[in-house]
């Protein structure tokens, strides 16, 4: 299978797994060890995270008061990191595309509730070993669609819907195409 590196991968309307049920995930690594990509419509106030303890309540209250934090992934979610939109850049993707985990500047967002137009703050990351996501693609549990600076742009609470729909699917797996037999 050719490379998913700037490409969307839509989770289908029957996926089960509770991280990834309604995801739009942008790919920014595949190669032979892997892929890695971050999940780009779940602001983190309305995921439900596991495991938070005591020490973490403070940490937890700043992540659910904001609709501008966002859940990347099930993968290493105590790492943030910062995607910025480069509207210099034109042609590829992975080079509009800026992941940046400089404390400063997520201090910023977090903290002073700071965030500029083009940018994102993302904790964790979602990751599947080699030929894992292949597999699951073949199974029929992800849709592949071409990445678009709308789809970052656009409204989190409808772009799985409004991608889904792209293939003649609902949220409810129904198709809207029929035939006679």
């Amino acid at each position: 299978m050719k490379s998913l590196k700037n490409k969307l991968l839509v989770s289908m309307p029957n996926m089960s797994d509770p991280y990834f049920a309604k995801s739009v995930i942008y790919v920014f690594e595949d190669d032979q060890s892997g892929t890695l990509g971050l999940i780009i419509n779940k602001p983190i106030s309305q995921m439900k995270i596991v495991n938070i303890d005591e020490k973490d309540k403070l940490f937890d209250s700043l992540l659910s008061a904001s609709k501008n934090i966002y859940f990347g992934g099930p993968v290493m979610l105590n790492e943030a990191c910062i995607i910025r939109i480069d509207d210099e850049e034109k042609v590829d993707f992975s080079k509009k595309i800026h992941l940046s985990n400089d404390l400063k500047s997520i201090k910023n967002m977090l903290i002073d509730n700071n965030f500029p137009e083009n940018e994102k703050l993302v904790f964790g990351h979602s990751s599947w070993g080699k030929n894992q996501l292949n597999d699951e693609i073949k199974r029929g549990d992800w849709l592949i669609v071409n990445y678009d600076d709308s789809f970052f742009n656009s409204d989190p609470d409808s772009m799985w819907a409004n991608l889904i729909k792209i293939y003649g699917l609902d949220e409810f797996g129904f198709t809207g195409i029929s035939g006679v037999s």
